[in-house]
C-alpha cells in the first residue's frame, strides 16, 4: 500500500515530464504496471546478478531467496516487455541499450 502511494505521489510530481523511469521490483507481480507503460527487461546471467548483490553492504540471503520465490516466471515478464537489455553490467552496454530504446520509443 505504502509503495502504490509512493509511486502515484511521485508520478503526479512528475506529471508533466516527457518520460518517466521507474525500477520497480516485483512490478508485474504487485500489478504496478499501466497499459499504456513501456517495459523494459533487463536480462543479465543469474552468476553476474549474485555477485553484484553480495558486494552491496545490506545484501540478505534470504530476502534475496523470498523475492526470488516470488517472482514472474522470467519468460512471462520477457513476453510482457516491448524491450530487452542483456546487460553485462557495464556502462557502455546500458547506455547503449538506452539510447536505442529512446530513439524507436521517439519515432
Amino acid at each position: 500500500m505504502e509503495i502504490r502511494k509512493k509511486l502515484n505521489f511521485f508520478l503526479k510530481k512528475n506529471i508533466n515530464k516527457k518520460i518517466i523511469v521507474l525500477d520497480i521490483p516485483l512490478l508485474l507481480e504487485n500489478k504496478l504496471n499501466n497499459k499504456k507503460d513501456i517495459l523494459i527487461y533487463i536480462e543479465s546471467k543469474k552468476s553476474k546478478i549474485i555477485r553484484q548483490l553480495e558486494k552491496r553492504e545490506n545484501f540478505n540471503q534470504k530476502l534475496f531467496k523470498k523475492f526470488k520465490s516470488i517472482q514472474l516466471p522470467i519468460s512471462i515478464k520477457k513476453k510482457k516487455s516491448q524491450f530487452v537489455i542483456k546487460n553485462d553490467f557495464t556502462p557502455k552496454c546500458i547506455r547503449k541499450s538506452i539510447k536505442n530504446i529512446l530513439q524507436k520509443i521517439n519515432k
